[in-house]
């Protein structure tokens, strides 16, 4: 992937937007620059050189895919209208009307898979015979195990699910289930849908369109972020961050800040593999300790 001119480009207007997200967050009251800084430094550079470094290759890196048309604009439209009416209100209103677990959660994941996968697929998919991607199944999962093991130890060491559970206090045989089982479910919510939708459809546009891997890992991330501001504004998500009172400029800057930093990695490796085998399990394992204890809660029986 040689830095040109649109990856130049994408970059300056990824880290014009990160700074002016940044000087908006700051003047929050008992806003601190530690957390912010410390995920860029992770997730944003240290986790993006190790997916590269794990998908190294001698074989020559591979041109941005132009076998399909980019159709850019039509993705935007249906990324913007997602987040707004799903993402936003949909879920708002999916969780009013149907409060109790695990109905809740299973039609989440209903409504997830049609309006994250297939229809964008349907819509933008364009499917064609799949080329093979440079590495091969053994590479892939120790590719898989090596990212695992940094994003569980990341989040064992500073994330506060391990202290949910502990609080939840779940028996042996409880967690015997739940481990995997919750995998398995984050896998296919947040993986799958997100990988589709971020990776699959609208990172893939974004480098037919530039031309550029770099170039549509910095943009598909800066907008993975941005589509989180509607949700976070109108389902209250705010509150969990400690801000009594949330205004879409907030949103905004909290979801580039906090958010956007999370998808550099995962670019890396779908430009690097496009392999959806290795995204879509490791995904469901970034998000395994975080909602292990909530999907204890919904799928346990009262």
């Amino acid at each position: 992937m040689t830095l040109v001119r649109p990856a130049w480009l994408a970059l300056a207007v990824a880290a014009a937007f990160y700074l002016a997200s940044l000087a908006v967050l700051v003047r929050e009251p008992g806003f601190s620059l530690a957390e912010p800084l410390f995920l860029l430094a992770v997730l944003g550079i240290a986790f993006p050189l190790l997916a590269w470094a794990l998908t190294a290759t001698p074989r020559r890196p591979t041109p941005a895919p132009a076998d399909a048309p980019a159709q850019v604009p039509g993705v935007l439209l249906y990324l913007a209208a997602f987040a707004v009416l799903v993402l936003g209100w949909g879920f708002s209103a999916l969780k009013a009307t149907f409060p109790d677990e695990p109905l809740h959660s299973a039609l989440e994941l209903v409504v997830k898979l049609v309006t994250m996968v297939v229809l964008p697929l349907w819509l933008f998919g364009h499917w064609h015979r799949r080329r093979a991607g440079p590495l091969g199944a053994g590479r892939l999962l120790m590719v898989f195990v090596a990212m695992s093991l940094a994003y569980l130890a990341l989040q064992a060491v500073f994330g506060r699910g391990l202290q949910t559970i502990g609080e939840l206090a779940p028996s042996a045989s409880t967690l015997a289930w739940a481990i995997p089982a919750c995998w398995l479910w984050m896998s296919l919510e947040a993986g799958l849908a997100e990988e589709v939708l971020f990776r699959r459809i609208l990172q893939k546009k974004l480098a037919v369109a530039t031309g550029s891997h770099v170039a549509a890992i910095a943009l598909a991330s800066l907008l993975f972020g941005l589509a989180h501001a509607p949700g976070l504004w109108m389902r209250g998500g705010h509150l969990m961050e400690g801000v009594a009172q949330a205004s879409p400029t907030w949103a905004v800057a909290y979801s580039v800040v906090m958010v956007a930093p999370a998808g550099i990695a995962f670019g890396v490796l779908w430009a690097r593999t496009r392999s959806l085998w290795l995204v879509v399990p490791l995904h469901g394992m970034v998000d395994l300790i975080p909602q292990l204890a909530p999907f204890i809660r919904a799928w346990t029986p009262a």
